[in-house]
């Protein structure tokens, strides 16, 4: 099932799905009736970030619930067939939430956000469970906008060591495939991502990784430290981008050339 473009679609929790019948409530619910005016007898696509979605026809609506039954039920095509993980330094103010948006809108599948030396620590650790939760929800609402059914997680931020022993154990992870691993540095002069993409069959990589640094770049350090990693170093042509143009053109290029991009 490819879904219907005109229909409205909701995320629901796994468990409101029972047999072949799903139910709904809470703010989408008030959203159902309030704003779109759904009644009994309408359709409506549905989905619980498993990478299932459901068509279903509303038989009751009321105040405390909707109820419908499933009339179809398909995977859309809307999922890349590549893992590819995105590990953003740090940002100032809410460009985070701006990058996860945009990333997920284009296939993302799961953001490690890095705590590295020029990100601007001061507000990582306050609210950050507030935080995190925020960006969960911008990466389930950027899921429902896009017509994709699984929801990428938002790791809670780490240490930028930490994150490169997080890719270690990815890709030691014997069902990953072929991985590729890259982190994009401004004063990269020699290897250029395309170039660096020619010489590998897309085809054959499973898992991507892309490592980008905040606003202040990567520092020498942590370019070694990568290299001590087996991540290679790219540049992204003759203009120096901002982070959160970085993270939206390398994921633009991936899906290029994967394929995503086709009809």
């Amino acid at each position: 099932m490819g879904g219907n473009a005109d229909m409205r679609r909701f995320l629901v929790s796994p468990d409101s799905i029972k047999n072949d019948t799903v139910y709904i409530s809470g703010d989408d619910l008030k959203h159902m009736v309030q704003v779109l005016r759904f009644r009994t007898g309408d359709h409506l696509l549905v989905f619980d970030g498993t990478g299932l979605e459901h068509e279903i026809e509303l038989v009751s609506v009321d105040k405390a619930m909707a109820v419908g039954k499933i009339v179809k039920t398909g995977t859309p095509e809307t999922e890349s067939k590549r893992k590819v993980i995105l590990f953003q330094g740090m940002p100032k103010s809410d460009k985070m939430e701006w990058i996860i948006q945009k990333t997920v809108e284009l296939g993302v599948s799961q953001i490690v956000p890095m705590i590295t030396r020029y990100s601007v620590v001061r507000d990582i650790d306050r609210n950050i469970d507030a935080k995190l939760e925020r960006w969960n929800r911008i990466s389930r609402e950027a899921c429902k906008q896009s017509g994709r059914v699984v929801i990428p997680e938002v790791k809670k931020p780490l240490e930028y060591s930490k994150a490169m022993d997080l890719w270690d154990d990815m890709v030691s992870n014997e069902t990953c495939g072929s991985s590729l691993a890259v982190f994009c540095y401004e004063n990269e002069g020699k290897k250029c991502f395309k170039e660096l993409l020619k010489c590998y069959n897309i085809d054959y990589i499973k898992t991507i990784g892309i490592f980008i640094g905040p606003e202040g770049g990567f520092a020498e350090e942590e370019i070694k430290l990568a290299g001590d990693h087996g991540i290679i170093p790219v540049g992204l042509g003759k203009r120096i981008l901002r982070t959160e143009t970085a993270a939206v053109a390398v994921l633009s290029i991936i899906m290029y050339e994967i394929g995503d991009f086709d009809l």
